[in-house]
């Protein structure tokens, strides 16, 4: 058995997965199930480094997929950061009928840039960023990844093209701000590959693709908007200090 196949058992992932209609010719939540599957594949099961007895801070943790992921790879322990209570009580639910053991983990109902400014330095070695980097001020991220002093970040991130550290604004989908009451967060900074790698330089960290078009994949099933640029997955490491 490869260790891939070992990490995890998939079932576990499926109450996590989100019942809604999946392209053509896929039944109601298949293309999220074989999303999740390869993105643990890809991103969790092949930096086994970035979460072996880490303690992770999981930003938008939603209904708990990539926390419980973390743990899957490795984790100590997590804390699941989500302003919506109803995605935590889903969490929550989930991972009680996961068997997952509720020490190793922690959601918090809260904005994600308070609960940045509430933790200390040193509390986390990785932190999971996906789906936030786009509604956040990329100074203010990365300041506060360097005054934590965490050692890796996991970035998933919308991606734009063009020359220069830039992002392109725009609206999200609808299908994503439905039930939505704050309309700034219906608006998406989305950055360019020089934006991550300018701040990376910045504020000191390495930085690694784990998932995207550049990335030598055998199989993208689940991860359509990776293969065509729209998406991409870093793996940024502190650098060490003089």
């Amino acid at each position: 058995m490869t260790e891939t196949a070992a990490a995890h058992d998939s079932n576990r992932y499926e109450r996590l997965v989100r019942r809604k209609p999946g392209s053509p010719g896929l039944a109601p939540g298949l293309e999220s199930a074989a999303r999740l599957q390869r993105q643990f594949e890809v991103i969790f099961a092949a930096n086994r480094d970035a979460f072996r007895d880490a303690r992770v801070l999981d930003l938008m943790s939603s209904t708990g997929f990539w926390s419980l992921a973390a743990l899957d790879a490795g984790a100590r322990h997590v804390v699941g950061v989500e302003p919506a209570i109803g995605q935590i009580e889903a969490a929550k639910k989930a991972f009680s009928e996961c068997g997952v053991d509720a020490k190793s983990y922690r959601f918090m109902n809260s904005e994600p840039p308070a609960a940045l400014r509430s933790f200390d330095p040193g509390a986390f070695d990785t932190v999971l960023c996906h789906g936030y980097f786009e509604q956040t001020d990329p100074r203010v991220f990365f300041a506060q990844l360097a005054r934590l002093e965490v050692k890796r970040a996991i970035l998933d991130t919308r991606i734009s093209l063009g020359k220069g550290p830039i992002v392109r604004a725009r609206q999200r989908p609808a299908d994503e701000i439905k039930g939505k009451t704050n309309r700034f967060n219906s608006i998406l900074s989305i950055p360019n590959h020089e934006l991550i790698t300018f701040f990376c330089d910045y504020f000191k960290f390495r930085w690694r693709l784990i998932n995207g078009k550049e990335v030598a994949l055998s199989d993208w099933t689940g991860l359509g908007d990776y293969k065509q640029d729209q998406r991409r997955t870093y793996l940024l490491e502190r650098s060490a200090t003089d």
